[in-house]
């Protein structure tokens, strides 16, 4: 067997794999995951994480209650030394360092990224798309790429 062969799928393979694919859609875009030790994640009561993936390698993940994601958000702890070359740099990850924190009632929108250390104040809302890192002030909005604030949000009963 070539190794080529191993990377390339023939027509049936491909279509097979489409088949499948579309079949396991509805149920992975309604499953998080979690890359790292998941001890090193806290999640609280009555938080919708949908599809979002918590990476927890180098820190602690910290969800208070009712936090909610939309689609595709990613939690990232995970750094890489940038100043190492080659296959070093896949391993040179610290292991703590750069947790992220989200307090009570924030929302991360859709395809949100979070990267540590960050702490989104409560209910807060990032915009779909942001990149966030740092501080999110409470019910502040920040929405952009670097994320930034757009506006306080005036918060009514519910």
């Amino acid at each position: 067997m070539k190794i080529r062969s191993l990377f390339s799928p023939t027509a049936y393979e491909q279509k097979m794999l489409g088949w499948l694919a579309c079949r396991l859609r509805p149920y992975l875009a309604r499953t998080h995951l979690i890359w790292g030790n998941p001890e090193r994640i806290s999640i609280g009561r009555n938080v919708m994480l949908v599809d979002t993936l918590l990476n927890c390698r180098s820190g602690r993940i910290t969800i208070e209650d009712d936090v909610f994601f939309g689609h595709g958000v990613m939690l990232l702890t995970g750094k890489h030394d940038m100043t190492i070359r080659g296959i070093g740099r896949h391993a040179a990850v610290p292991d703590a360092g750069h947790d992220i924190i989200i307090r009570r009632g924030a929302w991360i929108a859709s395809g949100a990224i979070v990267i540590g250390p960050c702490e989104i104040g409560e209910h807060a809302v990032v915009g779909a798309g942001a990149v966030v890192t740092g501080k999110v002030p409470a019910s502040t909005l920040y929405a952009g790429n670097p994320a930034g604030a757009i506006r306080k949000i005036d918060l009514a009963d519910g």
